[in-house]
């Protein structure tokens, strides 16, 4: 289920927010490899920048670290710099989502 990957080091966690709708919506279920502590090839990061939690698409360019938000409405940020790079830490890599829906009986 986790591509090889130790159970004991996968988290669940809720999503809040819609900065990656398209690919993970409000409320679905994230799987969170903690075990990954950096940048380990594109894909979509749980991490801090400067202390504020975000699961965004992480891309290298060169120097330079791309934070994208897979939902078109939201801006862009500017590129992280090479130097600037000390303000991101990496908690874990989302390695796949489940929808979570809620149905009431009664």
């Amino acid at each position: 289920m986790f591509d090889g990957r130790k159970a004991e080091n996968i988290r669940i966690i809720n999503v809040r927010g819609d900065s990656m709708s398209g690919t993970i919506e409000p409320g679905d279920l994230l799987f969170v490899d903690i075990s990954v502590k950096s940048f380990d090839g594109d894909g979509i990061y749980a991490f801090l920048y400067d202390d504020t939690a975000h699961v965004k698409r992480l891309q290298k360019m060169k120097d330079k670290l791309l934070v994208i938000s897979d939902n078109k409405i939201y801006t862009p940020w500017d590129p992280i710099e090479k130097d600037e790079m000390n303000r991101v830490f990496v908690f874990g890599k989302v390695i796949g989502s489940m929808p979570q829906t809620y149905r009431k009986h009664g």
